[in-house]
């Protein structure tokens, strides 16, 4: 009799060998057999016992923060016991899953070049710190599976020859067709390095210090998976697919998004959910729009993806006072499929990618953009396009510089209202929220991380004293202090409405240019809220004609805790003001404590 355990391997692994045969067409099917086998074994075993919840939840009440492990330093205390610390003291309550980008020993890009994926970077600390924060906050954690450092024992495994290792990364041949290729840097694609006694060339998507693994060989997806495993083990509950579009190159072709990519994500998140239906995947893909959405798959790959599109429309939106553009984009968008969620940000520890507002900004409003963020002091990585040509790639500047001043506000009167509304704006969308650590505190271009570094991503990756920011933190005429305030009220009224379910319905509303609307309803049905930002630096009258507001109800601006009446013909706004109009308010208004 087939017990029950063997019955779930079995049903596991045919799922396996059915992926693993298209993605690896011309490989032995018993080989494939065997690994489907493997995989299949492993997480048999790593699965909860209790199992979690059937399907992954999320509610209003889920706010993510991004950070570096070393975002928030002390002197006297491993940073990541530092931050731990801080967001205890700061954030407990405004906070429920954390993003530690990479805290794996690197030896470039800020911790993206891994040399090790399986221990902690020791200036950093060690895996008691990260359990420690993972029983604090579910924790985010990067799976850097495109490449990794030249530094890495994989990579001087492969260049020794060792069997362990063999054909491990990308060589790149003559006869290789690289015309194609698609990719965000303009460094060289291509490096020579000696492999076993003989000069290669080796695909390097990112930088001549980041080796791109070689997919097809299936020992490197089993390796992953791996890596995968171990950090389920310690505590894990997200997981960032880091670059996950680049990770299948074929001559020819452009080497995104090729169909093996999106086989490895359905085959990660087969595996995942088995071993626990509570854990999440998010890609990583920052793309035009249809290719960002395309990671969803049929609800069979990604839980949750990125809104790319949101942080430079957004800040378009903001700096020219026109919500046409973003009203046309929302509109589009369609509601993520069931069981999946957009995750939905302003900045992290990138630049503001400009790839996603292809198609969606005219290229004459993408140059207006560029040059007000050049005025803002705004750095700008590029990519090539072709042999002679380069395009501007991303902006490499702080949320809060790149609202700083603007045509209609040359002197940045309005810059705290400004980027509050952006917050708000962010804050209304369906999908679950997320908050880059220097943004929640206003923080402004680090000039002097660049000149430092020579990266222009430095700029926007302040690290903070943790004493200079908790008492600019106490002092209230601070912006830092002014800001986080701000946004943690908002935050707190926004994780008490049911309307704001990331996956509660969106409607985008018609109304004139200089507002951005959308009307957001509970999944009971029971809560509506009318999320309405103006954009502009003048006041505003919108009549409440444009809502059809149902006055058997009572209404409620939730963020004032004013109430409306039917008496009320019009709203007026302040500059940049946001009014939430809710039907239903579920704390005491004025109140979010």
């Amino acid at each position: 009799m087939v017990s029950r355990v063997e019955e779930q391997h079995n049903g596991l692994k045919q799922s396996l060998i059915c992926i693993l045969e298209e993605i690896y067409t011309e490989h032995d099917k018993s080989n494939l057999n065997c690994l489907a086998d493997k995989l299949a074994e492993k997480a048999i075993a790593k699965r909860s016992s209790p199992r979690s919840r059937d399907l992954p939840q999320w509610s209003e009440g889920d706010v993510l923060l991004i950070a570096y492990p070393d975002n928030i330093v002390s002197d006297a205390t491993p940073p990541i016991q530092s931050l731990q610390k801080f967001l205890a003291r700061n954030l407990a309550e405004t906070i429920s899953i954390v993003h530690v980008l990479p805290f794996f020993p690197s030896t470039s890009d800020d911790g993206f070049s891994v040399q090790d994926y399986f221990q902690v970077d020791k200036k950093f600390g060690n895996w008691c710190d990260i359990n420690r924060l993972a029983k604090n906050s579910n924790l985010m954690a990067d799976v850097v599976l495109n490449h990794c450092s030249v530094e890495s024992e994989w990579f001087k495994g492969f260049q020794n020859g060792e069997p362990d290792f063999e054909n491990f990364f990308c060589i790149v041949t003559d006869d290789f067709d690289l015309s194609n290729v698609v990719r965000p840097r303009s460094s060289s694609l291509i490096e020579k390095f000696l492999i076993d006694g003989e000069e290669k060339n080796i695909w390097c998507t990112f930088s001549s210090d980041q080796v791109d693994l070689n997919f097809k060989n299936p020992k490197v997806l089993k390796k992953l998976v791996d890596v995968i495993f171990w950090y389920i083990e310690k505590g894990v509950r997200v997981f960032r697919l880091d670059a996950v579009a680049f990770i299948w190159k074929d001559s020819g072709t452009t080497g995104l998004n090729a169909p093996q990519a999106h086989l490895i994500v359905r085959l990660l998140r087969i595996l995942i959910d088995h071993v626990d239906r509570g854990i999440i995947l998010i890609t990583e893909t920052n793309l035009p729009v249809h290719e960002n959405l395309s990671y969803f798959g049929n609800g069979n790959e990604a839980h949750w993806i990125y809104n790319f599109t949101l942080p430079p429309l957004s800040i378009f939106t903001l700096m020219f006072g026109d919500a046409t553009q973003i009203r046309k984009w929302s509109m589009g968008m369609p509601p993520a499929p069931p069981g999946t969620a957009y995750l939905n940000f302003l900045s992290s520890h990138d630049g503001i990618g400009l790839r996603p507002i292809e198609g969606v900004l005219t290229d004459q409003q993408l140059d207006q953009m560029v040059s007000q963020l050049e005025h803002n002091g705004s750095l700008f990585s590029w990519r090539n396009i072709s042999q002679s040509e380069q395009k501007i790639y991303e902006a490499n500047i702080t949320l809060f510089d790149s609202l700083l001043r603007t045509p209609s506000d040359p002197s940045g009167e309005f810059k705290i209202q400004r980027y509050l509304a952006a917050n708000c704006i962010m804050l209304g969308f369906e999908g679950v929220p997320a908050f880059y650590l220097n943004a929640l505190f206003a923080t402004g271009n680090d000039v002097e991380g660049v000149s430092k570094t020579g990266s222009n991503r430095a700029i926007n990756r302040h690290k903070w004293s943790k004493t200079e920011l908790e008492n600019r933190l106490k002092s209230p005429n601070n912006i830092e202090n002014l800001v986080f305030k701000s946004l943690d009220e908002l935050i707190s009224i926004r994780k008490c409405q049911p309307a704001f379910h990331p996956n509660a319905t969106q409607f985008t509303l018609q109304l004139e240019s200089c507002f951005f609307g959308i009307w957001r309803q509970s999944i009971d049905r029971c809560q509506s809220v009318f999320a309405i930002t103006n954009v502009t630096h003048l006041e505003q009258s919108l009549g409440l004609s444009h809502l059809n507001l149902v006055f058997s109800d009572k209404w409620f601006d939730l963020i004032s805790g004013d109430e409306l009446t039917n008496s009320d013909s019009s709203l007026s706004f302040l500059p940049y003001q946001t009014y939430w109009i809710s039907n239903e308010c579920f704390f005491n208004v004025g109140e979010t404590s």
